[in-house]
């Protein structure tokens, strides 16, 4: 029963504190992509923020579980608690154990959304809503205005629905000045027109009756996913293993609230740059 009951306030605290962080990281991916996230549908972009916020809040769980049990071991030392629960003969250990024993399904379910999810795959979902975003803003693009979207500026003299009439369209790449343009499935085809490139200082024109542009060029190439970077991740939902050893052995050391703080908060600050450091090794 003290078992259930201890548990419970540690699982409790650490949803609480994962969600804190998954929200403060959600308010600042919405700052980065408000005008896509509220210009493109709701069915687009409500399966993007779902699975955002699964990957972030999976990814933020393991170090809340480490302070949620680093926190509510301390509290129960500080109020004399724990010298209670030893006089009932349970040893201050058998709360790490038993509490690890009731994580495991939890520590289950996190490697199997790390073995399926990963960064790579949440990026490659905000860019394909960027690609959505941007074909919207083609086929609406006011006529007889220049316009900058991002990385591109667009001139339209008509425009028809996906048909685009005397265009000029500037991108990292060069400048196409064309009579007419599709946009279709993430492409931008344009039909008797010029492409001018900069090459060493200078200016290279190449007339074209067909030139394709993929609207892949303009938001970035693709990153391939590694399957190491799914090894980074299951050692994340394996960490509270070590996390919560490391706070059994943290509050025996320390007397005061204001040490506590800092060494759980120096602590999980660590562990982030570990993942970080894997991350790039990898």
């Amino acid at each position: 029963m003290i078992f259930s009951w201890f548990f419970w306030r540690v699982f409790r605290l650490a949803l609480i504190i994962s969600l804190l962080f998954t929200f403060l990281f959600l308010i600042f991916q919405i700052i980065r992509l408000d005008q896509i996230l509220f210009q493109l549908p709701l069915r687009d972009s409500l399966p993007f923020l779902l699975l955002w916020f699964l990957f972030y809040f999976s990814y933020m769980l393991p170090t809340a579980l480490f302070i949620a049990f680093a926190f509510q071991l301390f509290e129960l030392k500080e109020s004399k608690k724990l010298h209670v629960i030893q006089s009932f003969g349970i040893r201050p250990i058998n709360l790490y154990t038993r509490s690890i024993f009731m994580l495991l399904p939890v520590i289950f379910a996190l490697s199997f959304v790390f073995s399926k999810l990963n960064e790579e795959d949440i990026g490659f979902v905000r860019r394909h809503l960027t690609l959505k975003y941007y074909a919207i803003l083609l086929t609406s693009v006011p006529s007889k205005s220049f316009h900058t979207f991002g990385q591109f500026t667009l001139y339209v003299e008509r425009r028809d629905g996906n048909i685009l009439e005397g265009i000029f369209f500037k991108f990292n790449e060069g400048v196409v000045v064309a009579k007419k343009a599709r946009v279709e499935a993430g492409t931008l085809t344009f039909e008797d027109g010029s492409l001018l490139t900069q090459r060493e200082g200078k200016t290279f024109a190449t007339d074209f009756k067909v030139y394709k542009l993929s609207l892949n060029r303009i938001v970035g190439d693709d990153k391939k996913t590694s399957s190491r970077e799914h090894l980074i991740g299951i050692f994340n939902a394996l960490s509270p293993l070590i996390l919560m050893a490391v706070a059994y052995r943290l509050i025996w050391f320390i007397e005061h609230h204001h040490s506590f703080y800092y060494a759980v908060g120096l602590t999980s600050v660590l562990y982030q740059l570990v993942l970080l450091l894997l991350k790039q090794k990898l």
